[in-house]
C-alpha cells in the first residue's frame, strides 16, 4: 500500500481515517500538532489527510510531489471584507501545497460539501428503510447542481460540481492505495 500520513487524532476524523486507510492497505502514520518534526512524516506520504484544527499547520514545502492532500480543517478568522464577516482557513497552506500536490481539497468548498451530500444520502436511505421503500423512480444519482464548481481541485474539469471533484479525488486515492 501507499504511505499515508493522518495529521490529527480526533475521534471524529483522525482515528476513523487512520482505521479506514489501514483497512484499505495503506501504511498509515498518525501524527498531531505536537509531533516532533511533523514535516518529515508528511514528506514521506503519498496521501496526507489533515484534521488538526490549526490554521495552515502543514506547510506547502512539506508535501511530496504528486501526493493527494485532503484538508479537513475549518479554522474561522474574523474578516470584515467577507459578507459573513469570517474567512475560513484550512490546516494546509493551500496556495503553496496546490503547486506540488497531485490533488488537493480546498477550504472552503472541499470536504464540507461532500459531508453534506453524504449526510443527505444517508438521511434518504434511512427514511427509505423506515418506510420499507426499496426504490423510488429512476436509479439516477442525486443532483449535485447546488454545489459550486471547483475547477482547482486536482486539475479537474470546469463545470463539474464540488462533490464530483471530491468523488474523483476519492477514487484517485483508492486507486493509489490498491497499487
Amino acid at each position: 500500500g501507499k504511505n499515508v500520513c493522518v495529521v490529527g487524532r480526533s475521534k471524529i476524523v483522525g482515528a476513523p481515517m487512520h482505521d479506514l486507510l489501514l483497512w484499505a492497505h495503506g501504511t498509515v502514520t498518525t501524527c498531531h500538532s505536537r509531533t516532533p518534526d511533523l514535516g518529515y512524516h508528511i514528506r514521506q506520504a503519498d496521501v496526507v489527510v489533515v484534521a488538526a484544527g490549526k490554521k495552515e499547520l502543514v506547510k506547502g514545502e512539506w508535501i511530496k510531489p504528486g501526493a493527494v492532500v485532503i484538508d479537513c480543517g475549518i479554522n474561522p478568522e474574523p474578516d470584515a471584507t467577507k459578507k459573513s464577516g469570517v474567512k475560513l482557513w484550512g490546516d494546509v497552506e493551500y496556495a503553496a501545497a496546490k503547486q506540488i500536490a497531485g490533488a488537493i481539497t480546498p477550504v472552503p468548498g472541499g470536504v464540507g460539501p461532500m459531508t453534506v451530500a453524504l449526510l443527505m444520502r444517508n438521511t434518504v436511505t434511512s427514511a427509505k428503510r423506515m418506510h420499507g421503500i426499496t426504490s423510488v423512480g429512476s436509479q439516477r444519482s442525486y443532483s449535485t447542481a447546488s454545489f459550486p464548481a471547483a475547477p482547482h481541485l486536482g486539475g479537474a474539469v470546469r463545470g463539474l460540481s464540488t462533490s464530483a471533484h471530491l468523488a474523483r479525488t476519492g477514487l484517485r486515492l483508492l486507486r493509489m492505495l490498491k497499487k
